[in-house]
């Protein structure tokens, strides 16, 4: 499957989902910018598009679907990641990642939230061989439906017949809207 095919499925799979909620995400860097869309298909379940273009490392394309629970001020998904790199530094490839989502509410419009994604061996195609990733942010509401953050990304790829390389790895700011 193309990337061109790969793209054109899920943005037509995300438009037709009846979304009760929708969120856009939008972070930078001095090397990165990247943009998530999320929607809620349910109050249980939600799906996301990622792009992530970094200067000197690539992009990648993700699309993920996790299922979701609410436990006071915690807030819990896990589900899957299918991303898709075009690498400037190592070989291109395809991985699925298995992990989740954590946010922590504490008052006072802030919380703070955390994402991790391992891909082992198995679940990497083409040249990639493993993958991880994580992603921490401290996140301010300034009303329902915008927020702003500060975080730190890092997302690191193992290839099987080249030296590992890192996509993303520093600090960056953000805004989430809510529609």
């Amino acid at each position: 499957m193309t990337a061109k095919t790969l793209m054109a499925t899920l943005v037509l799979s995300a438009l037709s989902i009846n979304a009760n909620a929708t969120d856009f995400t939008f972070g930078l860097n001095d090397d990165v910018i990247s943009t998530e869309l999320q929607f809620d298909v349910n109050k249980d379940v939600n799906a996301s598009l990622e792009y992530l273009y970094a200067d000197k490392g690539g992009q990648m394309l993700s699309g993920a679907m996790h299922i979701a629970h609410d436990a006071g001020i915690h807030h819990f998904e896990l589900g899957a990641k299918f991303s898709q790199v075009w690498s400037e530094r190592s070989a291109n490839g395809n991985f699925v990642g298995i992990g989740g989502r954590y946010a922590m509410h504490l008052g006072s419009n802030i919380s703070l939230h955390g994402s991790g994604y391992y891909s082992p061996s198995v679940l990497s195609f083409g040249d990639i061989d493993g993958s991880w990733q994580f992603d921490g942010k401290v996140q301010y509401a300034l009303n329902p439906a915008l927020a702003l953050f500060v975080g730190y990304r890092n997302i690191r790829l193992q290839y099987d017949h080249a030296p590992n390389s890192t996509l993303d790895s520093g600090f960056y700011l953000g805004a989430k809207a809510s529609f």
